[in-house]
């Protein structure tokens, strides 16, 4: 037995095997090219409305109750609250909002429905669902409530903050301007964020001199 025939007895008992280049393009002995390993592709979870962001735009396809409000206007206070009637906390939160809305009256709440389900048939009657809602909640949800029905607030709002549960609140300061993010049951929180807002919006009093007059001149220093 030559030695060749040897070795290859040897590293066959072994179990010990050598790969062998591909051929490529019918050249045997050419080394195939190298393919480097694809990365993984990772949706980024880096959020990018933070508190200090400039609050989005507000877009409703149905105001349900209350008053319209198309922007945030300079100086006032707004808590915008994500919610679903099928979410048991965002219903659990409701009175907190309500007692929210009316100790602060200077405030607006809102609670806005991006994130209703349309039903297994198909029929889209989530509108009509949120405004059989509100009115059976009557007086116990009495903040403004508006309907999103594409979910783009959703998207502008909570996936931009990287929040993926709801209930979720936003309190927007006088300047247009994110100040707390946070879940509404957390409400002493929020009440002390609203609170800040409140008070970092109203103007600093200033002493004036009544109308028709004229301030004083300091009094003159006497001599000798």
């Amino acid at each position: 037995m030559n030695r060749a025939a040897f070795a290859a007895i040897l590293l066959a008992a072994t179990g010990v095997a050598f790969a062998q280049p591909t051929p490529v393009g019918g050249q045997p002995g050419k080394p195939a090219p190298k393919v480097e390993p694809k990365k993984k592709e990772t949706a980024s979870t880096e959020a990018t409305l933070k508190v200090g962001s400039k609050a989005p735009a507000v877009k409703a396809d149905k105001w349900v109750k209350g008053t319209e409000v198309k922007s945030f206007e300079s100086g006032k206070v707004y808590v915008m609250e994500f919610w679903a009637t099928w979410c048991p906390p965002c219903i659990k939160s409701i009175p907190l909002l309500t007692d929210l809305q009316k100790t602060h009256k200077e405030v607006t709440v809102i609670g806005m429905a991006s994130s209703e389900r349309k039903a297994s048939t198909g029929d889209d009657k989530r509108l009509e669902k949120v405004e059989s809602f509100v009115k059976g909640k009557g007086a116990e949800m009495e903040y403004t409530v508006a309907y999103d029905a594409n979910g783009t607030m959703g998207k502008d709002w909570l996936r931009a903050a990287g929040q993926s549960g709801i209930p979720c609140a936003f309190v927007v300061d006088g300047s247009g301007k994110i100040t707390w993010i946070g879940n509404p049951l957390d409400h002493e929180a929020l009440v002390a964020a609203v609170d800040a807002a409140v008070k970092a919006a109203k103007p600093a009093k200033t002493t004036s001199a009544p109308a028709g007059t004229t301030p004083s001149a300091p009094a003159p220093k006497p001599h000798g």
